[in-house]
This record gives structure tokens, C-alpha cells and sequence, in this order.
């Protein structure tokens, strides 16, 4: 959903300059959609962007919540350091079998864990391996505000959150779109990131607006 499906001129000279996926980047998406996964994943311009975040606050522990063909946690992965941890949550085993072999080719296997279940069940198992430095949100938008609330319990001062697919392709903010569920989640989510005392947030539009929030 948040690829980039048409690239201006602009657009195209910044994937080739910073974004550009490297040759195992593009395997795992074209073995991706042979093997029919949702073409949902994020793309290389919010790839490269949580690269630089797990850089810049110099995360050791990444949650994400979402894990699909393993593609975004990829981009993560290749950011942390070597003793570094990424522990990724997907509902559907296919998905997490395909994601595990993905980081295996790349090495990334010491680095990525995957766990399976509905992202709602798990986290509250992940209490002992808190506080994350960085938590990234890109599942169903329907529970984005109790993710949200998860990330901040797994937080401490310092921790940056990230949710995408904000703009929802325009759903946001489309009065003929405000009735559907997954739309009203992410509403809810947005205010309370606006609203919530514990986090100074904003939202980077580019490309399906991505949601950045740090703890204080």
C-alpha cells in the first residue's frame, strides 16, 4: 500500500540517488509476489527513511508489528548493530516462513525473530524483552490505536514510534470514507498521537504519510 506505484521525475531521481533497492532487496519482492503475498509492503523511500531513524537514535531493539514478506525488517535489520534485535509480529504463518528464509539469504537471521499470532495475543508476552528503541506499526489499521498504546507501555524516553500508511491513499480525510472501519481506526490513531501528553509527534507525508512519534 505504501510503494510508490507511479514516480515522478522528482520522485525517480530520489529513489535512484538514496532509495534504491539493492539486488536482494528486489529478489525478495519479486519471490514475494510469485509466491502471491499481499503487494502491501512498504517501499524503499520508508525503507531507507527507518534506516536513518535506527541510525540516528542508535536503536539496539526494533519491534515491528507487521511483518508480511519480511522486506521492511530487512531495511531495519541491515541498520542495527551487530548485537542488534528486530522481533517482528505476523498473523499468518505463510507469511513469517517466507520472511525467515528471506533474512536467512541475506544473514540477517541472527538479527530477526519472527513471532506468529495475532499481534494483539503476542504483545503482551513481549514485557520481559522491553523497552524497544524503536517500534515501526504497519498491520491492520483497524487496532493501530492499541498498537499504539502497546508501543508507548514498550517505550522508554527517547523511543521513537513510526506508523504508516496514515494518509490512506486519501481515505483519511475523505467524507465518503469515514465510515469504514480500518479509516476510523486510523483517525483515532492520528488524534491520539496529536493529543497524548507522553509523545511529541507529526506526520511526514511522503509517501503515504508516515507517522513519527517520540517519547518523552
Amino acid at each position: 500500500m505504501s510503494q510508490l506505484r507511479e514516480l515522478d521525475t522528482y520522485q525517480r531521481y530520489l529513489r535512484q540517488l538514496f532509495h534504491a533497492d539493492d539486488e536482494e532487496l528486489q529478489r525478495l519482492q519479486a519471490e514475494a509476489e510469485a509466491a502471491g503475498l499481499p503487494p502491501i509492503s512498504i517501499g524503499p523511500e520508508q525503507g531507507k527513511f527507518l534506516q536513518v531513524l535506527i541510525v540516528l537514535t542508535r536503536a539496539r531493539k526494533v519491534l515491528e508489528i507487521g511483518t508480511l514478506g519480511g522486506y521492511s525488517g530487512a531495511w531495519m535489520a541491515r541498520a542495527l548493530p551487530p548485537d542488534g534485535r528486530l522481533i517482528s509480529l505476523e498473523l499468518e504463518e505463510p507469511h513469517a516462513a517466507f520472511a525467515r528464509r528471506q533474512w536467512a539469504q541475506m544473514g540477517l537471521e541472527g538479527k530477526c525473530q519472527v513471532r506468529i499470532g495475532p499481534a494483539l495475543e503476542t504483545l503482551p508476552h513481549l514485557a520481559d524483552e522491553a523497552p524497544f528503541d524503536l517500534v515501526f506499526i504497519d498491520a491492520d489499521k483497524e487496532n493501530y490505536p492499541a498498537y499504539l498504546e502497546w508501543a508507548i507501555t514498550y517505550s522508554r524516553p527517547g523511543t521513537v514510534i513510526v506508523g504508516d500508511n496514515v494518509a490512506l491513499g486519501g481515505r483519511l480525510v475523505d467524507p465518503e470514507s469515514r465510515e469504514e472501519a480500518w479509516v476510523q481506526g486510523m483517525r483515532r490513531f492520528v488524534e491520539r498521537l496529536s493529543q497524548d501528553p507522553r509523545l511529541i509527534s507529526t506526520v511526514v507525508p511522503y509517501p503515504d504519510g508516515l507517522a513519527l512519534a517520540v517519547v518523552r
